[in-house]
């Protein structure tokens, strides 16, 4: 199993439901995604540090309100965590793909903050963050989680959330390739993906206060959150409107 070939099939099925024009569509990511594989997107991509896919992907947004931002990410809350608060918080139109495999191994060994420590061979001792509620008490328009097997919920809340204007983040529970592969064949890395699979539920409209995950409990995926807030632009349109009145031009 390729889980990243996978996530970009997924992303490919996504687009193609969501009707949106390729040129209008631009990806964001701090994952290094084999450049063949995005090629076949038809999409603008690009790459960036690591932590830094959220601010690169808001600028872009502002450059050109047009285009529709997707931001596949690997590191949501250790480096990148401020941006993620922050692009939450303003409601920034983008569409955050965050692709968790509980750990960093090549982030100077440590744990990532979503890891849990029943999942590794070394033991963490803090507890895991919880996605889901972290993203909707941020502010969040749209949330939910799936399993990286979950290919076709995936794709449909992908295409969804793009409809969306404000920021949406969908959670993916998936093996991480550079740990897991070290000592695992491809087979073995499936059938850890599988285990994921098999040990979840769907739980659509879930309390996101209760949807974290235990050594001892089902991985619970679905859609979670999906309302409407006032957006980053549409704020700093309104607020500067009734500041400078009349000799304000709107931003767009």
């Amino acid at each position: 199993m390729n889980s990243m070939k996978q996530i970009i099939d997924v992303f490919s099925d996504a687009l193609g439901k969501s009707k949106f024009d390729g040129s209008k569509v631009s990806m964001v990511s701090d994952i290094l995604f084999s450049p063949e594989a995005v090629k076949k997107l038809g999409v603008d991509y690009f790459h960036t540090t690591r932590g830094s896919a959220l601010p690169f992907a808001t600028g872009l947004k502002l450059g050109n309100l047009d285009l529709k931002v997707l931001v596949p990410i690997g590191d949501l809350l250790t480096i990148g965590g401020n941006h993620f608060i922050h692009s939450a918080r303003g409601n920034m139109d983008l569409v955050v793909v965050y692709l968790n495999h509980f750990i960093y191994k090549r982030v100077g060994g440590e744990k990532a903050p979503a890891f849990n420590p029943r999942i590794s061979l070394y033991p963490g001792y803090e507890e895991p963050f919880n996605i889901p509620h972290l993203a909707k008490s941020f502010g969040a328009e749209y949330v939910a989680r799936w399993t990286v097997l979950h290919t076709r919920e995936l794709a449909d809340s992908i295409a969804e959330a793009m409809q969306k204007r404000g920021f949406s983040v969908i959670e993916v529970i998936s093996p991480g390739v550079d740990y897991f592969l070290e000592n695992r064949s491809g087979d073995e890395l499936f059938n850890f993906a599988e285990y994921y699979y098999k040990n979840s539920e769907i739980r659509n409209e879930a309390d996101t206060k209760e949807v974290d995950i235990g050594p001892e409990k089902k991985i619970v995926v679905g859609k979670f959150v999906d309302r409407e807030r006032e957006t980053f632009i549409d704020s700093y349109n309104r607020q500067l409107a009734h500041a400078i009145g009349d000799k304000f031009g709107e931003y767009k």
